[in-house]
Parts: C-alpha cells; structure tokens; sequence
C-alpha cells in the first residue's frame, strides 16, 4: 500500500495513530499521522538514534518508549510539501529494506535525511549537456513507456532516478528500469555502479534511448523544456501525479529558467534489453572480496528482433 493511502487510512482520528508499512518489512517502520494535518514515519529502534537538527518543514524527534526502545519519529511541518515528503519516506522505507543491521537502523535512515536535505539545498545552476541528454532519456520513457501502462500517479510514483536509487525507474510489480541516453549509432554503455544493473529478485531492464542531434526547426525536434512541458500538460489532470513530477525535477536540478537549448535532439528509437543471465554486468554477487563499487562500460548485446 502507498505511503498517502496510509495516511488517508489514519486521517480523521482524533489522537495520532501508527500503522505498519509493510507486513514483510525486517524493521518496525510505522505511517503516522497527527491530527489534524501532520503526517509522519516512525522507526522503532533497540537503541538510542543519533541526534539530528530538524529541517525547516520537516520535523525529526526521538523518544524512549516505556520497554526501553526509542522512536525516531520524521513528520511533515509544511503541508504543500507533502508530495515531496511522500517520495522521502518512499526512499526510507525502500532502501531501509534489506542488509539493515537495527542497531544501525536509526543512523541509516537519518543519512538517507541528509542526503535528501544535500538534494534540496543542491546548485541549482543548471543542468550540463550530459545531465540534460539523460534527463530527456528518463522523460522520454515515462511519457511513451510508463504512461501508457500505468495511471499518472504510479508512473510518477516510479521514476526513482531523481531520488539517487539504483535504477531510474521501480515499477509496481518491483520491475526495476535502468534508462541510457546514447547517440544513435553508440554501440556501448557507461554503468555507474556495482548497482545499476543488479535488480535482486526484481526483474530489471535496460532502455537505451537511442538520439539523434538536430536542429530546433527540424522534424520531431526534442528539447528538455519541450518534453517537461509536455508531460505536465499530460498530468494536468492529476493534481497530485503533477505536482510529484514538479518535485522530481527539483531533484534533478531542473528550473524553468533552464532553456536546455544545448541539447537538441531526435528520438530514433528505444531498446529494452532484459538483464539476466548471461547479460554483460558487474554486480556485488560477483566481483571479487574487497571490490566496493565500480564504474565500467558494456558492449550492448544485439537484439534479436521478431521478423
């Protein structure tokens, strides 16, 4: 269930009232709400988390319950924000599900505070060449692959790139999609991470959007401007879808006053490459004892098309 369908579950009670995220989940990480507008995620932990200074629209507290455990409590000060606070406790809550040790598990989901806190107070100078290329990658799959499969607020819900997970995209069914924008000849890829291309359990596939540079008067020229102003039309409708989007593009590094007139390009098509077996990759489960992290290139299989 949804982070805000549990909130609404707990809305209207008249004292805060929890209820547990998940059945399968290894930590106690419970929705909270406090009347009359204060939703929350509370972590209960065997020992005391570390103290942390509140930011100014999210407040953190930590309390020792009665059996000796504590409570690290994230609540939400600001209202509007609560798209932008539904995505953070999405993140906890996802990257907080395995490999946690619960001693530690108080320390984990406060970096993963701090590293949305760094995402917030970021540079917003602008996006380079690079970064806008990957952006139009990343728009161009959730308009002409996530739309048309699932409703605006679970295909916004499940771009997960601007927000630093491993893959750009989790779908519902836990589908990872792993996104490339390469020129359209480009016979490899750049990987960053021993993650990138390891879904777990999950199936994960990789969409390399194959582009073409043109000229802004050419036919089905593409600028990133073009495409967010699109997409928002397209969410229109879905005020909440809508304003998710707005706050991924926070993340990215996005400003409407970013004419992305840099980048000007053509989509010549989309490969989706399903990552398994004997797919070209590096994962943890892999490399050798000692190896933390790496960044590499892969030659990208052929695909076999149906004739």
């Amino acid at each position: 269930m949804r982070i805000e369908d549990l909130w609404h579950s707990l809305r209207g009670q008249p004292v805060e009232t929890q209820r547990r995220v998940d059945a399968d989940h290894p930590l106690d990480i419970y929705a909270d709400f406090e009347p009359p507008d204060r939703p929350g995620l509370v972590l209960v932990c065997p020992n005391q988390p570390p103290d942390y200074q509140s930011l100014k629209a999210i407040r953190i507290e930590r309390r020792q319950r009665q059996d000796g455990r504590w409570t690290l409590r994230v609540s939400l000060e600001e209202p509007r924000l609560i798209a932008v606070f539904a995505e953070l406790c999405r993140d906890i809550i996802d990257s907080t599900r395995t490999g946690v040790d619960p001693m530690r598990a108080g320390s984990i989901v406060l970096a993963r505070i701090e590293r949305w806190r760094a995402l917030l107070l970021a540079d917003s100078a602008g996006l380079d060449r690079s970064a806008l290329r990957g952006l139009i990658g990343e728009l161009l799959v959730l308009e002409t692959r996530l739309l048309p499969l699932v409703g605006p607020d679970e295909a916004v819900s499940a771009w997960t790139g601007p927000l630093g997970l491993a893959q750009d995209f989790r779908m519902p069914s836990g589908q990872g999609i792993e996104v490339k924008a390469v020129d359209h000849d480009a016979d490899r890829v750049l990987v960053n991470g021993l993650g990138q291309l390891d879904g777990g359990a999950d199936p994960l596939q990789l969409a390399v959007v194959r582009l073409e540079d043109t000229g802004r008067d050419a036919s089905d020229a593409l600028t990133a401007p073009l495409l967010v102003g699109r997409l928002r039309r397209r969410l229109a409708d879905s005020p909440s879808a809508l304003r998710s989007f707005n706050s991924l593009l926070g993340f990215v590094g996005w400003t409407d006053d970013d004419e992305g007139t840099e980048v000007i390009v053509r989509l010549v098509r989309i490969d989706e490459h399903d990552v398994l077996g004997a797919f070209p990759r590096l994962t943890r489960a892999t490399v050798p004892p000692g190896v933390v992290d790496a960044t590499y290139e892969i030659v990208l299989p052929t695909l076999v098309t149906s004739q």
